[in-house]
C-alpha cells in the first residue's frame, strides 16, 4: 500500500509539474502575442516609409509601376517576419529578467538590442543573397523557401491586417540562406 501510494503521489507531481511547465510556455506565448500586437503601428509605418520609397526609385527611374507589386509582396513579408523576430527578442529577454528586476528601457537593454541586431542582420543577409540566387538559382528559392518556413510560428502570429498577406510565411533566415547557397 506504501508502494501504491508513493507511484501515485510520484505520477501525480509528474503532472502537476508538466501542467505548471505547458501554463509558462502558454503565458510565454501569450506575452510574445501582446508584445507582437504592439508593433504593429511601428511596422506599418516601417512598411509604408519603405513602399513610398520604391514608389519614388521607379518615377525616378521612368520603370514601369506595375514592378512595385512584387516588390510590395516582398516587403509585405518582410515586415511581417520582422515584426515576429522582435517581439520573440523582447519575449525572450523578459522571460530571463528576474521577477524583482526593474524594467530597462527598450533601447537601453543589450540582450534585446544584441538579439534583434542578430535577427534583422540574417535578414539582411537572405535579402541580398536571395536577390543573386533569384538571378543565378532561381530554382533554389522556392523549395529553399519550404526548407526553411516555420509553420508552428506561423500558427501563432498572424499577419498584420493592412499588410494583406494571403500567403503568409515565416521564415529561418539563416537556414534559409544557408539552402540558397548550398544546394
Amino acid at each position: 500500500m506504501v508502494r501504491d501510494c508513493g507511484s501515485r503521489l510520484l505520477r501525480v507531481s509528474v503532472l502537476l509539474v508538466l501542467l505548471a511547465v505547458a501554463g509558462t510556455a502558454r503565458a510565454q506565448v501569450d506575452k510574445t502575442q501582446t508584445i507582437y500586437a504592439g508593433l504593429a503601428d511601428s511596422i506599418r509605418k516601417e512598411y509604408q516609409l519603405h513602399v513610398n520609397q520604391a514608389v519614388r526609385q521607379l518615377i525616378v527611374s521612368n520603370g514601369p509601376m506595375a514592378k512595385i507589386e512584387p516588390v510590395k509582396q516582398r516587403l509585405k513579408l518582410l515586415s511581417y517576419n520582422k515584426a515576429v523576430l522582435i517581439a520573440s527578442c523582447i519575449a525572450d529577454a523578459e522571460k530571463e529578467r528576474a521577477p524583482d528586476a526593474p524594467a530597462i528601457p527598450l533601447r537601453q537593454n543589450l540582450v534585446i538590442t544584441t538579439c534583434i541586431d542578430i535577427k534583422i542582420k540574417q535578414m539582411q543577409k537572405f535579402s541580398d543573397r536571395a536577390a543573386y540566387a533569384d538571378f543565378f538559382f532561381p530554382e533554389r528559392i522556392e523549395s529553399c523557401g519550404e526548407i526553411a518556413r516555420l509553420p508552428e510560428l506561423e500558427k501563432v502570429f498572424r499577419p498584420y491586417d493592412f499588410l494583406e498577406l494571403t500567403d503568409a510565411k515565416l521564415f529561418d533566415f539563416v537556414r534559409y540562406t544557408d539552402c540558397l547557397m548550398t544546394r
